[in-house]
């Protein structure tokens, strides 16, 4: 029972990567994020809203992906569940509870560390390389415990070369980390529109709902 319990419940997350709009909507928050951290660089020499911007940067990406949820679950009710229905995993409340917890440690733990090994090393050169290893090992890990979809594999394999390679452009931290960011949002976006266009051809509506629409 619980080997069946355990299927059924990687099915369902399965389901939840089948049609792309998750990558789409996920692409676009790295380019807006892009456009966040190159912005610093964009502003007044005298004004103080970069120690703002970076005070904020926690509670900006917290809000990013919870709007971000919404939206994906929006596009969804619109386009996915009235193909191929409506399936959700919803985790018991001390799961749901415990990961909101870890997401936010994890966050405000990464913001501590780059700032203080930053400091400590004298660069931020290395940023990228470290943000494309960290999303390429998140991407391989939701492959293997959720999604069993090999595009997860060469977007994991995109991160890591976008990050490498942002590393060793000679420009400011800042715009490095945008260069990854930007690459990497615009590939995302991409792969998740290819899928959506796969999945729309291989399952249009039902003629009574085409009909209606």
């Amino acid at each position: 029972m619980d080997h069946d319990f355990n299927e059924i419940e990687r099915r369902v997350r399965r389901y939840w990567f089948k049609d792309g709009i998750g990558e789409m909507v996920i692409g676009g928050l790295f380019v807006l994020l892009a456009i966040y951290v190159a912005g610093h660089q964009w502003l007044p020499v005298d004004s103080n809203a970069p120690l703002y911007l970076d005070g904020g940067l926690i509670l900006i990406l917290l809000l990013g992906i919870f709007l971000t949820n919404r939206l994906i679950n929006v596009f969804k009710l619109q386009i996915t569940y009235p193909r191929t229905g409506y399936v959700e995993y919803y985790p018991a409340k001390g799961e749901e509870f415990s990961a909101k917890v870890f997401i936010f440690l994890s966050f405000a733990g990464f913001v501590i560390l780059v700032v203080g090994v930053g400091k400590w090393v004298g660069t931020f050169r290395w940023l990228p390389s470290v943000l494309g290893l960290l999303i390429g090992l998140t991407l391989i890990i939701v492959r293997l415990r959720a999604a069993e979809l090999n595009r997860f594999y060469y977007l994991a394999g995109a991160a890591f070369g976008f990050g490498l390679g942002a590393s060793l452009v000679n420009w400011l931290p800042q715009y490095t980390v945008s260069l990854f960011f930007a690459l990497f949002g615009i590939v995302l976006f991409a792969t998740g529109f290819i899928t959506l266009r796969k999945y729309l051809r291989e399952n249009p509506l039902p003629k009574e709902d085409a009909h209606e629409r």
